[in-house]
Order: structure tokens, then C-alpha cells, then sequence
């Protein structure tokens, strides 16, 4: 896979996604709902624009998570999805 440098895909960097794994059961659990969480994305005209927040609380408080915890971790969670998606843009603009 272009663009990326740890062991798994060719190179000899560390994964990304080891290195970033989140530390706490809290983060642990909100990773492992990311997929459910991408499917509430906010587009706008440009895009991705951000999170659903309202519905990503929601799955993460049924899920157990609790609220005030999700609260504080989503909007990094959204940060990393939005510089993400706008360099994915810049490549495709390459």
C-alpha cells in the first residue's frame, strides 16, 4: 500500500497503528466502533465536513461508553479523520 512505511505493508517503520492505538478502555472501545461511527459523517459541498456528534454519542453510550468520556474523545477522533481526508484530497489533486 503506497504510503505507508511500517513493517506490515513492505517498510520498516513502526505501524501506525500500533503506535497510535489509544491506551485507555475507553479509547480501546471507541476505536473498536470506528467503523459504525464513519457512517455518521457530515458531508457539505466540499466533503467530509465532520462527525455527527448527537449520533456517534448515542452508539457510544449504547455501547457503554460513557458520555462524558466519548465527549472528550471524539473531537480528536474528528480532527485525525478531517486532516486525513483533506490530504487524501491533496494527493488526488497530485
Amino acid at each position: 500500500m503506497p504510503g505507508y512505511a511500517c513493517a506490515r505493508f513492505g517498510g520498516e517503520g513502526a505501524c501506525p497503528e500500533d503506535t497510535h492505538a489509544p491506551l485507555s478502555v475507553e479509547g480501546r472501545a471507541l476505536a473498536a466502533l470506528s467503523g459504525q461511527l464513519a457512517h455518521q459523517r457530515r458531508i457539505g459541498p466540499g466533503g467530509y465536513v465532520g462527525l455527527d456528534m448527537p449520533a456517534c454519542l448515542a452508539l457510544t453510550e449504547a455501547q457503554g461508553i460513557p458520555t462524558r468520556i466519548a465527549a472528550l474523545l471524539l473531537p480528536h477522533w474528528e480532527t485525525g479523520l478531517l486532516e486525513a481526508a483533506a490530504k487524501r484530497r491533496e494527493d488526488e489533486a497530485e
